[in-house]
């Protein structure tokens, strides 16, 4: 799977120099070391979930492994070369990565904006990629990345993926701007 989602960046030009260890406590990626890529071991029995039930997530989080490699990827990559994020097309699409990051679990977060605020039948929700893309710019970032690789970046399939889930323009333009972002994307040093 792993071998899958790196075949999918490459289409990008991307073959980055990243490892993969197995975690116990969560997916993630460190911001000081973003060469190694946190794998939580239970995502592997994800890929059972049912297609059908996987398609109704996509706006809620990643659902699946190859769903989370794909985000954790995003982070890796950002992390690897955060110039980008200090750019105003970023900002004005994503927001500013040094807001304080106080993210808990996913469940947490899905379920506060569902509680709080009526989760995916509130508008605002239509600007991001998926309800956990609405906790920080950097998670806002990762999902954008997830939806590019998934479409490897074709403009008809982002389109189709929007309409399909009922993401807006302003998630439409943040999936467009990561994958217009991957196709340049050139490792530091």
């Amino acid at each position: 799977m792993i071998d899958e989602v790196l075949a999918e960046l490459a289409t990008f030009g991307v073959r980055p120099q990243v490892q993969f260890v197995w975690s116990i406590e969560g997916s993630g990626v460190e911001e000081e070391v973003p060469q190694v890529i946190h794998l939580h071991r239970t995502m592997l029995v994800a890929d059972r979930i049912p297609r059908q039930i996987v398609e109704l997530s996509e706006r809620y989080s990643a659902l699946t492994f190859r769903a989370t490699i794909r985000h954790e990827l995003g982070h890796a990559l950002l992390f690897a070369a955060p110039r980008v994020a200090r750019t105003p097309a970023f900002r004005r699409l994503f927001g500013d990565v040094r807001t304080k990051y106080r993210v808990g679990t996913v469940v947490d977060e899905v379920g506060r904006r569902i509680r709080r605020h009526g989760g995916l039948t509130n508008p605002r929700y239509r600007r991001v990629v998926s309800l956990y893309a609405a906790t920080h710019p950097h998670e806002q970032f990762a999902e954008a990345v997830r939806i590019a690789l998934a479409t490897l970046g074709d403009r008809a399939e982002i389109e189709q993926w929007a309409t399909r889930h009922a993401a807006g323009k302003h998630a439409v333009a943040q999936i467009e701007f990561a994958a217009s972002w991957l196709a340049s994307y050139r490792p530091p040093g």
